[in-house]
């Protein structure tokens, strides 16, 4: 009787242990089913940081305008405003300072590999540029009003010189008025600019014809035309300057252009000194 009791206690404590056996497996498989349909959080991403506003590029000053056939190589100081027409190629700036307008000019014509001249009509106020590169030649002439300077642009025309003899030069330089071949009593064909290799000095080129009767040919012969030259080669008149042609012919091809050829000039100050000069015109 005590044994089958005995027996009995023991028996208890393994049937217990087998349903919290089975207790515990059947919550362990609950969680683990809500596990795998449970979504793991996705971690939130940071805000867009907001982009700083964009710096604009910076531009260049607005440039002025300039008819189709003035050069962009020359083009106009910033500040500069176009006034002209159809007729008239004319700028304005409020720099009364023409010297410093002309030396900007000159710089920039220099840089874009024009050969520039510069006449001064009226120190500090008045100046005439002119820049010639290949076949293309221009004009400028600075004047200043009162309260702005004008700048007046123009296509000249080119004067090609060749000399021989006592002095050897050849050269390409730009007419400084437009040449008008309308007959008339006289005419002169020539141009005058300085030397920018010696103070003082200068390229002087005349012809004179008397009488003029429009386009043709002109001869120095006795009894024809009369056609006075002179010419200075890039020197000082007081050295160099030749006249006195011993023969002379000139032929004026049409209202655009011509050549010449004149021989045996002599130097005014020393008559043992000839030339021989020839050349031609092109206007625009």
């Amino acid at each position: 009787m005590n044994t089958a009791r005995k027996r009995f206690h023991l028996r208890v404590p393994a049937f217990v242990h087998a349903l919290a056996l089975a207790f515990i497996a059947a919550m362990s498989l609950a969680c683990g089913i809500g596990g795998a349909v449970t979504p793991t959080p996705t971690p939130s991403l940071p805000a867009p940081t907001a982009l700083p506003p964009a710096t604009p590029l910076p531009t260049a000053a607005p440039r002025a305008f300039a008819p189709a056939w003035w050069s962009p190589d020359l083009a106009m100081p910033i500040g500069a405003e176009f006034v002209g027409d159809a007729q008239r190629t004319v700028w304005r700036t409020g720099d009364l300072n023409v010297p410093r307008l002309r030396d900007f000019f000159v710089r920039e014509a220099a840089s874009a590999g024009y050969q520039p001249y510069s006449v001064t009509l009226s120190d500090g106020s008045i100046y005439d540029l002119f820049f010639i590169k290949g076949t293309n030649a221009y004009g400028l002439n600075l004047t200043q009003g009162r309260d702005a300077t004008f700048l007046t642009g123009s296509r000249v025309g080119i004067f090609h010189a060749k000399i021989t003899g006592a002095a050897n030069v050849e050269i390409d330089l730009p007419m400084r008025s437009r040449l008008d071949v309308t007959p008339g009593s006289e005419i002169s064909i020539g141009t005058a600019l300085p030397n920018l290799e010696c103070g003082g000095c200068q390229y002087y080129v005349n012809v004179h014809i008397a009488p003029f009767d429009g386009v043709g040919t002109y001869d120095s012969k006795p009894g024809t035309y009369i056609i006075d030259i002179e010419v200075i080669p890039g020197g000082t008149p007081e050295q160099d300057d030749y006249r006195w042609a011993q023969s002379c012919v000139v032929n004026v091809k049409d209202a655009s252009s011509g050549d010449f050829d004149c021989r045996g000039l002599q130097n005014v100050n020393d008559q043992s000194k000839k030339i021989d000069v020839s050349g031609s015109w092109q206007q625009p």
